[in-house]
């Protein structure tokens, strides 16, 4: 099941995103590490449709960065534009100060 995800982008505008089923493998292989709480966080609630706050969405933004250099550094193919989605939709909910609202398939 996917992740739907949205932050409000205005009046009636709405940034949309979503966590594809087969990106879940790549995100569990950093599941209950502690150099990534908040990836963990996000995959132990995922199907709980969790609200996630600006702070969460900034400190996601930065994990999933420094996910994609841990990935990089063993040379491990990864999907490099699902990830990269995903941090450009949290920083754009950070840097827009708004609240994530998600919603599972």
């Amino acid at each position: 099941m996917a992740l739907n995800m949205y932050f409000k982008n205005g009046m009636i505008r709405k940034t949309r995103c979503q966590i594809p089923d087969d990106l879940m493998p790549t995100l569990y292989q950093v599941h209950n590490n502690a150099s990534f709480p908040q990836l963990t966080w996000l995959i132990d609630n995922l199907y709980e449709n969790p609200q996630i706050g600006p702070d969460i969405a900034r400190a996601l933004a930065d994990e999933i960065v420094a996910f994609e250099r841990l990935i990089l550094s063993l040379h491990l193919p990864f999907p490099r534009v699902p990830l990269q989605k995903l941090q450009t939709f949290f920083t754009g909910a950070a840097t827009s100060q708004q609240t994530v609202y998600t919603s599972s398939d």
